[in-house]
């Protein structure tokens, strides 16, 4: 059943507030492993590591949601999908960047996501090494607390407007290989000013607060994009698929500050191999 707008408002804040607490929690948890060698490493069926953090990091989570919302349904990278029965689901990275965490390496994230009939109401991005967080909820802005103490400032995308100028971000040469478009990454490299592998979640804070301008990524998994979604919408900002479509099912990202977003897309969706 749809809430009315009220009663929705009312549920998104408590969600907010809700994932702000659970994502410090969660990130203190992992700079209990952070730097150190007390944690197991092992990899999954993808390819991609996973440590005992993550998966702590995640049972946390998830127990602590679990008890405060009873029936919101959850999905987590590490342990599934358990269903919704009201409407709301959270989607949940305990640590976006393992392999950033696992080499000592402070740009990993958590990532809290909490969604209402399919649409993100609510989304954080939490560094836990750096101490850095990017939240927002629909209707009420995207904030940036830059580190421990800092009070909530506005989080703005730049205005660079012109595509020649303007800096992105991308995780890994890599993972355009394996999605089989390493062919986009000269046209990037030839459009954009400048390209750097501020990579992961961190791209999205540093881009959500106009200190880099985009962030294209080949693939991408729901619970890496989901708190993206309402962050870039609160922050004057746009994120798609390739193809231009919106939400985090679509195995592609391209984010920007809005103003060569069309332009971008037009570069990429031509390298698509399905």
């Amino acid at each position: 059943m749809m809430q009315d707008t009220d009663s929705l408002a009312n549920a998104t804040q408590q969600r907010l507030d809700t994932a702000l607490e659970f994502a410090h929690a969660a990130g203190e948890l992992t700079l209990g492993f952070f730097g150190g060698s007390g944690f197991e490493v092992s990899t999954k069926h993808d390819g991609s590591p996973v440590t005992t953090a993550d998966r702590g990091a995640e049972t946390l989570l998830r127990e602590r949601i679990e008890a405060a919302f009873p029936g919101d349904g959850i999905l987590g990278e590490e342990f599934g999908e358990k269903a919704s029965g009201n409407g709301w689901r959270w989607v949940l990275d305990p640590i976006d960047g393992t392999v950033s965490f696992v080499r000592g390496v402070p740009l990993y994230g958590t990532l809290v996501a909490c969604e209402y009939e399919g649409q993100t109401q609510v989304g954080v991005i939490h560094m836990p090494a750096l101490g850095e967080t990017v939240h927002a909820s629909a209707g009420q802005g995207a904030w940036h607390v830059a580190g421990p103490g800092a009070e909530p400032t506005r989080a703005r995308v730049s205005g660079t407007v012109d595509i020649g100028k303007a800096m992105m971000c991308t995780t890994s040469f890599g993972y355009f290989q394996q999605a089989g478009t390493e062919a986009s990454l000269g046209e990037l490299y030839s459009r954009f000013g400048k390209t750097r592998g501020w990579s992961d979640c961190y791209a999205h804070v540093l881009c959500a607060t106009g200190r880099i301008d985009a962030v294209v990524e080949p693939v991408l998994h729901p619970w890496d994009i989901a708190p993206m979604q309402v962050i870039y919408a609160e922050a004057g900002g746009r994120i798609t698929d390739w193809r231009g479509r919106s939400g985090s099912q679509y195995p592609t990202g391209a984010a920007t500050n809005g103003r060569f977003h069309d332009e971008l897309v037009g570069l990429l969706a031509p390298y698509l191999t399905e």
